[in-house]
C-alpha cells in the first residue's frame, strides 16, 4: 500500500511538473509576438519550383513605414468574416492585422474593416 502512494504521489509530482513547464512555454511565445495593422503593399506567394520557398507580405502602417514578413504555409490567413483564405487573395492597398513574431514572420493574417 505505501508502495503505490509513494508511486502515485510521483506521477503526480512529474505531471505538474511537465504541464507548468508547457504553460510557461506557451506564455513566452505570445509575449514575443507583436500586433501591426496597416495596409498591403506588396505580396509575394510561395513558388517552390522558382525557388521561393515562403511567401511574404509588405505592410504600411498608418505612419507609412513598411515592414515586410515572411508568411510560412502554417500562417492563419482570415478575412473579416473568418473565413479561411490564402495568401494570394489579399490585394494591395486592402487594411490587415498581421500577428508576427519577432523575427518578422506573420504568425497570423486577418482582413480588417
Amino acid at each position: 500500500m505505501k508502495k503505490i502512494v509513494i508511486v502515485l504521489l510521483a506521477v503526480m509530482f512529474i505531471g505538474s511538473a511537465v504541464f507548468a513547464q508547457t504553460v510557461q512555454e506557451k506564455k513566452s511565445a505570445a509575449e514575443k509576438a507583436t500586433t501591426i495593422v496597416g495596409k498591403v503593399v506588396n505580396v509575394t506567394v510561395a513558388e517552390p519550383a522558382k525557388g521561393i520557398t515562403a511567401g511574404a507580405i509588405t505592410v504600411a502602417d498608418e505612419t507609412g513605414k513598411a515592414t515586410t514578413f515572411t508568411v510560412k504555409s502554417t500562417a492563419k490567413i482570415l478575412t473579416h468574416a473568418l473565413n479561411v483564405i490564402t495568401l494570394d487573395k489579399l490585394k494591395i492597398g486592402e487594411k490587415v492585422k498581421i500577428k508576427a513574431s519577432k523575427e518578422n514572420e506573420a504568425l497570423s493574417i486577418k482582413e480588417a474593416k
